[in-house]
């Protein structure tokens, strides 16, 4: 079964492909996130074919030059030894100033190379488990520009140094809902969306529980105090020769233990609120606590 961030990806590698400003921006998303340098050649691997066909669609739009995509075991990839591809990158790797400054000429190239980091070096947990996006990237140029980039378009990732490179993330779920509708991909965010209101609702649903729970577990605690205190009344004086409010009470304590003092109220004829309930079995408490 495909884990929740590759259906997005597929998604995401199904979508049509922008302007060639955009077209430019997604396919060096991908390029930079998931190419590695092998002498004069790139390879890129991926886990998803529709993906790397993406990819292959992007140069072949952006540089007129045709990809081999193959695969192997689980994942596919491709080897890119153009002169054109080549080029390309090393043109981004030579400047001083960012990459993305370059690169980026509109606000829709920015959610294209965000899209083509996502699927060259993006992952997701499944929002039913736990909320976590992450973009795991090699070069310090290309994480510092990236993170430079998320921040310009709102997007709060933070940054952890690894042995092998770094990885920028967030467990925020409104953070990765907005980068996801930057992206393009918006049944993924609804459906990250819908997890939220779930949880939210059954969150309520114990907390409401819980809260019932803990205010019959006071009225119990409250009315076994009161029927201790007149079962002692009962047998040294007799409940009875109690004054006639506070018999009243009495009886009706007794007739109905797990009531609240409000509920008690109600049945008293003529009703009586909740603080005069309680001034009455307050008195019958002191009146045992001196027999």
């Amino acid at each position: 079964m495909k884990s929740f961030s590759q259906r997005t990806k597929e998604m995401l590698a199904r979508l049509e492909i922008g302007d060639d400003c955009c077209c430019e921006a997604e396919m060096m998303g991908i390029l930079m996130f998931a190419g590695k340098f092998k002498g004069l050649e790139i390879r890129v691997s991926l886990e998803s074919l529709d993906a790397i066909e993406r990819l292959a669609a992007l140069v072949k739009r952006c540089l007129d030059v045709d990809v081999q995509i193959k695969s192997l075991r689980s994942s596919y990839f491709c080897v890119l030894s153009d002169k054109k591809v080549l080029h390309k990158i090393l043109e981004y790797e030579k400047l001083k100033s960012g990459f993305s400054q370059k690169l980026i000429k509109n606000e829709c190239c920015s959610a294209a190379f965000l899209r083509g980091s996502f699927l060259g070096g993006g992952t997701m947990t499944d929002p039913n488990k736990n909320y976590n996006m992450e973009f795991t990237v090699y070069s310090p140029q290309i994480h510092n520009e990236f993170k430079k980039l998320l921040e310009n378009m709102g997007l709060g990732f933070r940054s952890i140094e690894k042995r092998n490179g770094f990885v920028l993330y967030t467990k925020n779920s409104d953070i990765i809902c907005d980068a996801l509708a930057h992206m393009g991909a918006f049944s993924a965010q609804m459906e990250i969306l819908n997890v939220k209101i779930e949880k939210e609702v059954r969150s309520d649903i114990t907390r409401t529980s819980n809260g019932e729970t803990a205010n019959m577990d006071k009225v119990m605690e409250a009315s076994s105090r009161h029927i201790r205190a007149i079962d002692d009344i009962e047998k040294i004086m007799g409940i009875d020769n109690l004054p006639d409010d506070l018999k009243e009470v009495a009886h009706l304590r007794r007739d109905h233990k797990d009531l609240s003092l409000e509920q008690l109220g109600k049945k008293l004829v003529p009703p009586l609120s909740k603080s005069g309930v309680n001034h009455r079995l307050r008195r019958i408490l002191e009146i045992a606590e001196n027999l």
